[in-house]
């Protein structure tokens, strides 16, 4: 009873686990990290492995080639790829809603070689930060964040620095895609179920039209004979 008690603590801990990503980019760093809880795993800049000397491989013997069975292709109407895009869209916005910015930072700083150019380029970039936050924070979940705006009359360059952490608990991943999936699985077993129904009234059809050709043929040699 008590291994029991154990191993479900360790499962709802990993469930808890947050996974996600953190990025930054400035002039000296730049990097993408995968994050499962505290582990970080750096994705770029990709780590060099050093190269291994190919073996030559004796080649294999030519097998005489079997033909495989085509497998059937399920066939998507218009509806059908609408549903699909619905259920995608729907997952979509269960992932924003659930999905977490722990961390964004952004700074900028305006510079350009005319003076004039750079203070231009401040009022334009502060003013597209003034909308761009208010939507952000109602489209996401923000926990911190670091915006910054500078103005440089004596560079030439400007300059951008920024990060962001996003993370999702594993937990809310799962629930995602079990929704998302048995929303895709009831679609599909009711397409199969169409798709049978469609044959079957199919073959009937046919079966009776051969019936049919069959009398009038009986009835037209009836007709002939003395």
């Amino acid at each position: 009873m008590i291994a029991w008690i154990i191993i479900l603590i360790v499962l709802l801990l990993i469930l808890a686990l947050p996974v996600g990503i953190d990025a930054a980019y400035d002039a000296e760093t730049k990097y993408l990290k995968l994050k499962l809880g505290p582990v970080r795993k750096t994705l770029l800049p990709a780590q060099k492995k050093p190269k291994k000397p190919k073996e030559e491989k004796p080649k294999p013997e030519e097998k005489p080639s079997v033909k495989k069975k085509e497998k059937k292709k399920l066939k998507l109407s218009l509806d059908d790829i609408l549903t699909l895009a619905e259920i995608g869209l729907d997952a979509l916005h269960r992932f924003r809603v659930h999905l977490s910015v722990d961390r964004i930072v952004l700074h900028f700083t305006a510079a350009a070689s005319d003076p004039y150019a750079a203070v231009q380029q401040y009022g334009k970039v502060n003013a597209a930060l003034g909308v761009l936050a208010g939507k952000a924070h109602t489209a996401l979940k923000i926990r911190s964040e670091d915006v910054q705006t500078q103005l440089d009359l004596t560079a030439e360059r400007p300059v951008v620095e920024g990060r962001i952490v996003l993370t999702i608990q594993i937990w809310e991943v799962l629930l995602i895609g079990i929704c998302a999936g048995a929303k895709a699985l009831r679609w599909l077993l009711k397409k199969k179920r169409m798709e049978r129904a469609e044959r079957k009234a199919e073959k009937e059809r046919s079966t009776q039209d051969g019936e049919l050709e069959y009398r009038e043929s009986d009835g037209h040699h009836d007709a002939e004979d003395p």
